[in-house]
C-alpha cells in the first residue's frame, strides 16, 4: 500500500515515523517535526485519512503494515524511530508485535487497549452509538471546547478531514479502534518502548499503558504531569524534547514522573 508521506530532514539521517491519531491526518505533527530537522522525519496519512484515503478502510493491521513497508522503503538501513498518538499509538503498538526488528525505539502516547472479555460486544456498541447524530453533536462539542490550536495555514487541511470522514467512515475507525487488544507477540519484541499518559487522562489509559509497558522486556511507562490526552500536539517543543531524549537514551525532562504504581 503507498500511503501518502509527508518527508523532512537530511535523507541519510536516523529516521522517525510520526503516526498521526484518530481526529486529523499526518499534517498535525508539523509543529513537533519542525523540530526535529536533524533526523528523517516520515509523517504518512493512514489508511482513509487525508491524502491516504483512497486506501480506506481502515483496519489496524492494515495500517501497519503499510506502515513496514514505508519504514523498509524510505528509511536508512531499514529501521526507524517510531512515534505514535492515540490511534496512531494503536498502530505503532501493533507494528512492534508484528514487525520488531523494523522499529529502533518507540514513543506511544495514550494508547487505548480493550481488556474486557467482551470484545466484540464493545466494538457493536460503540460502531453503533458513533454513527448516531447525538454521538457527533458530542464530538464536535468536546473538539470545540478541548481543541488542539489550529494554524491559519492548516485550516483547510483541517476541514478536508473533517469533511472526509462522514458517519460511516467514522464508526469504521471507532470500530477499529475500540476492538484492538494486547497482541500475543507483543513481548517478543525488545525494542525500547516508552508509553506516556496524561495525568488528566482517564486512570484506565493509565492502567493501559502500564500494561503494555508491563508486556514488553525494554517497556517504560510515564505520565505527563498535569497534560490531557492531546498534550503531545498542544506542546510540541516539550513533547519533541521527550522524543529526542528518549531516543538518545538521555534523562525525560521534568514533567515526566513515575506512575502511582511505581512500575518502570
Amino acid at each position: 500500500m503507498d500511503l501518502f508521506v509527508r518527508e523532512y530532514g537530511p535523507v541519510g539521517a536516523p529516521a522517525i515515523v510520526f503516526i498521526h491519531g484518530g481526529k486529523m491526518s499526518g499534517w498535525s505533527w508539523e509543529p513537533v517535526v519542525e523540530r526535529m530537522q536533524r533526523y528523517h522525519c516520515l509523517v504518512p496519512d493512514l489508511p482513509q485519512y487525508g491524502k491516504s484515503f483512497q486506501h480506506g478502510p481502515f483496519e489496524m493491521s492494515r495500517s501497519a503494515d503499510a506502515v513496514a513497508e514505508l519504514i523498509r522503503s524510505r528509511a536508512a538501513r531499514g529501521r526507524a524511530h517510531v512515534v505514535g498518538f492515540s490511534l496512531g499509538a494503536q498502530v505503532g503498538v501493533q507494528l512492534l508485535a508484528t514487525e520488531p526488528k523494523l522499529v529502533d525505539r518507540a514513543v506511544l502516547c495514550g494508547t487505548v487497549i480493550n481488556t474486557t472479555r467482551c470484545v466484540r460486544l464493545t466494538q457493536l456498541v460503540l460502531g453503533t452509538i458513533s454513527r448516531t447524530t447525538i454521538y457527533r453533536w458530542v464530538i464536535r462539542r468536546y473538539r470545540k471546547a478541548r481543541h488542539v490550536p489550529i494554524a491559519a495555514a492548516k485550516v483547510d487541511e483541517y476541514r478536508e478531514d473533517l469533511r472526509l470522514i462522514k458517519d460511516a467512515q467514522f464508526a469504521s475507525i471507532v470500530v477499529a479502534s475500540s476492538g484492538f487488544t494486547v497482541p500475543e507477540s507483543l513481548d517478543k519484541s525488545d525494542s525500547p518502548t516508552l508509553f506516556l499518559t496524561g495525568a488528566k487522562e482517564a486512570r484506565l489509559v493509565r492502567r493501559w499503558a502500564a500494561a503494555l509497558a508491563q508486556k514488553m522486556p525494554n517497556g517504560v511507562d510515564r505520565i505527563a504531569l498535569g497534560m490531557r490526552h492531546d498534550w503531545p500536539l498542544r506542546y510540541p517543543d516539550l513533547f519533541s524534547r521527550i522524543v529526542e531524549n528518549w531516543l538518545n537514551g538521555d534523562a525525560l525532562p521534568s514533567g515526566i514522573a513515575l506512575p502511582e504504581s511505581g512500575c518502570r
